[in-house]
């Protein structure tokens, strides 16, 4: 088991239990009954074997993540980019299109030219991706606006009375 603040992580099943003897060993038994049944030589083997697997499929995943940073981040700026000018989602496909078209001749003496053009063909810019980045945009300038207005030391409001002309009343 792993501790993992209040709770402890199986490494054989990724389970959660609370961090008392009692449940981790229940875990154990009920779930692992022939890893308790080995002797410890053995137990200690498989437990060290499996630990090696999922480091090696956190780094396989963390290849995978780093490589698609510079796609998602490319795709960030394209919605970024389509909000401001507010043009429509779809937009980013049109981007795409655009980009790939000039890629060949703009590139053209680059040694990494297919690398580049593959890099473009991989940046995700559909209409429903574009649509859920710009609304992630959005909602994280909404929450800095919170963070900032819930940090400052006062605030200032500047209020003015307004008269509706066509009825003549105070509004």
């Amino acid at each position: 088991m792993i501790n993992k603040g209040d709770k402890a992580v199986c490494v054989l099943c990724s389970g959660t239990v609370v961090c008392r003897t009692s449940s981790v060993k229940r875990h154990f038994e009920t779930n692992h009954r022939s890893f308790c049944e080995k002797s410890e030589p053995e137990q200690k083997e498989l437990i060290a074997s499996t630990i090696k697997d999922r480091n090696k499929q956190s780094t396989c995943m963390f290849k995978y993540v780093s490589k698609n940073c510079h796609t998602s981040a490319a795709s960030y700026s394209a919605a970024n980019a389509i909000a401001r000018h507010g043009k429509p989602f779809q937009e980013g496909e049109f981007l795409k299109e655009a980009w790939l078209a000039c890629a060949p001749s703009l590139f053209d003496d680059f040694d990494n030219k297919y690398k580049i053009i593959q890099r473009i063909k991989d940046v995700p810019l559909s209409r429903n991706t574009m649509k859920d980045r710009i609304f992630k945009l959005a909602e994280n300038v909404a929450d800095q606006q919170k963070n900032d207005i819930n940090s400052a030391p006062f605030i200032s409001l500047c209020l003015d009375e307004s008269i509706d002309i066509t009825l003549n009343r105070h509004v």
